[in-house]
């Protein structure tokens, strides 16, 4: 699946509203890291800015400078829109990941933090291609900067879709990890490409990009969605995680410096 299809099923997705009701606020733990490691006045690139759930809030509680990229048009729309009405158009800048203002932001450079938040990368077919914008990425950090990824856990997630898709591997369409999926819709589906990780695999991939993991935790024990609704089991998942190893988790929580 490439990266036009993915905008498209991504433009689905946002235009149906599914995906704000299914992640209505950030995981505490993911913006607990992301507050402590951004200074204040600090930069972000929010690599696959989504509905923004991240980068406000740290536009707002940091006074953040923001690039706030995603190949959807419909979250780039809704994106600036929610921008405008927060008063933060003149820190909140969007754009796709194929246009100027996004090379100009590379160019520029100099981010303390470049998110690529809960299965972004994972939704990038190709392990050079994820490599490839990873290193991109890694250009554009600030000296001291950090990468900071939310990423699936192959032992957690889709353990019936990876077993479907054996045949694929086997076959070469897909690579191992990879699966295509469908987001059940209006009576309708929405089709996608995840590829989902294990610790050492990422370790791997991130040593080849250039960068050397500093930390590798859980993100979360249940499932994104339920730790986005509810406030008390985000409490208890986050209290939780802290304590069990990081193959446990539904997703991954990697920070990363440059090598």
């Amino acid at each position: 699946m490439d990266r036009e299809d993915m905008g498209r099923s991504y433009d689905a997705y946002f235009s149906s509203g599914v995906y704000l009701s299914r992640y209505p606020r950030p995981n505490r733990r993911t913006l607990r890291l992301l507050a402590g490691l951004l200074p204040a006045g600090g930069r972000l690139l929010d690599y696959g800015a989504g509905e923004g759930r991240y980068c406000f809030s740290l536009a707002r509680s940091h006074d953040a400078a923001v690039t706030a990229v995603d190949i959807s048009a419909v979250a780039r729309q809704h994106l600036g829109a929610v921008a405008g009405h927060l008063g933060l158009s003149g820190q909140v800048e969007v754009c796709d990941a194929d246009d100027a203002t996004y090379r100009q932001a590379l160019a520029r450079g100099g981010f303390d933090i470049v998110l690529l938040g809960f299965g972004v990368l994972g939704h990038v077919a190709g392990r050079q291609r994820r490599i490839a914008l990873l290193a991109e990425l890694r250009s554009a950090l600030a000296p001291g900067g950090r990468l900071v990824l939310g990423l699936p856990n192959a032992l957690r997630r889709f353990r019936a879709r990876q077993r479907d898709c054996r045949a694929l591997v086997a076959q070469g369409q897909l690579e191992p990890g990879d699966i295509r999926y469908e987001r059940p819709l209006d009576g309708g589906a929405i089709p996608l490409f995840y590829h989902l990780f294990t610790a050492k695999e990422i370790r791997e991939d991130l040593a080849e990009a250039g960068f050397t993991v500093e930390r590798l935790t859980i993100e979360s024990l249940l499932p994104e969605s339920a730790v986005t609704h509810s406030r008390l089991l985000g409490l208890l998942d986050d209290g939780a995680s802290a304590l069990l190893p990081a193959p446990l988790g539904y997703g991954f929580l990697v920070t990363a410096s440059v090598t």
